[in-house]
């Protein structure tokens, strides 16, 4: 019981932590005019949201940093799960620096973005082999009491999967509160699941933090996080699930985002494959619910409902 008071206590202080900054910062990305860019081929709702402050999701990893660095012990659990975080976050804000500091049409390019990833990625690995081999060589299998005994070959299965999932988040953050409110059901998740000490108080940070995010974020947004925030999430969920040994079960409990990727693929292969026909009228996915007429808080509500749903079923299964 005095475990999780402690886990509650952390939960709300980041949650406090986050208020406050997020209640200073956002001013200051205003003044900056650093503002969010609206594509022109997105949905003409959107269009209102042009010059909304971003670069917010600067205030969860600086939440993150400050109270891992209070409250976590240092090992290489914990270096694992700061160093994707705050390593796929700054990928993610040197994007975003170049695009609206610097004012440069794109960011990092693809292929910079990809081995930026890459090197970040195996680097991650490379540490979770140190402390603890069998993270990377035997992969646990959902719905079973087996494991993928997989050897080095799980450097490529866990790098991809890091990748993936921190992709899928960006595409995921397309929304007033979308990824802050997928994101709640997947940290609350981990929290219960977690064994380790420092899984457990990092998972608490980052939803503490998110919940903040979302006062800020929910529609009509006050600022968005933009990559820096979600690629930031994104790394903390696969870091988590590495450490845990569950990196395959974000299949299911990540399941949202990975639908929004998916949508992604089978629209740009549909395009490519059947003379320029498309399966969504827009994707990622939730773009698709936008021009079907559904309204934004509509679409959160239901995919972090299904978020939700999928979090049980990753409860049940684990």
């Amino acid at each position: 019981m005095d475990s999780y008071k402690v886990i509650v206590g952390i939960i709300l202080v980041s949650f406090i932590s986050s208020l406050i900054l997020g209640n200073f910062m956002i001013p200051q990305l205003k003044k900056k005019h650093i503002g969010q860019n609206i594509r022109q081929e997105g949905p003409k709702s959107h269009y209102d949201k042009a010059g909304t402050p971003t670069m917010g999701g600067v205030m969860i990893i600086i939440v993150a940093i400050i109270l891992s660095i209070i409250f976590i012990p240092f090992n290489s659990k914990s270096l694992v799960l700061l160093l994707s975080t705050v390593g796929f976050g700054l990928i993610g804000f040197i994007d975003d620096f170049r695009k609206l500091v610097m004012k440069r049409s794109l960011g990092l390019n693809a292929k910079q973005k990809i081995v930026l990833q890459v090197v970040l990625s195996f680097i991650v690995c490379l540490i979770t082999y140190i402390e603890n081999p069998e993270l990377v060589t035997k992969l646990r299998i959902p719905f079973s009491n087996g494991y993928w005994h997989v050897g080095y070959f799980g450097f490529i299965i866990l790098m991809f999967i890091m990748i993936g999932t921190v992709n899928a988040v960006n595409l995921t953050d397309g929304l007033d509160g979308l990824v802050s409110s997928v994101s709640i059901p997947v940290f609350m998740t981990f929290i219960l699941i977690s064994i380790g000490i420092e899984d457990k108080i990092f998972a608490s940070i980052l939803l503490g933090s998110i919940m903040a995010f979302l006062v800020y974020n929910s529609n009509p947004a006050s600022v968005f996080m933009g990559d820096t925030g979600s690629m930031a999430i994104g790394g903390a969920v696969s870091a988590l699930a590495i450490n845990m040994g569950i990196s395959i079960f974000l299949i299911i409990l990540g399941g949202v985002y990975m639908f929004e990727a998916l949508s992604v693929i089978i629209q740009v292969i549909s395009y490519k494959t059947r003379n320029g026909k498309r399966i969504f009228l827009m994707s990622p996915i939730h773009h698709h619910f936008e021009l079907k007429g559904y309204k934004e808080p509509k679409i959160v509500t239901s995919f972090a409902i299904v978020s939700a749903l999928l979090s049980l079923v990753t409860l049940l299964i684990i």
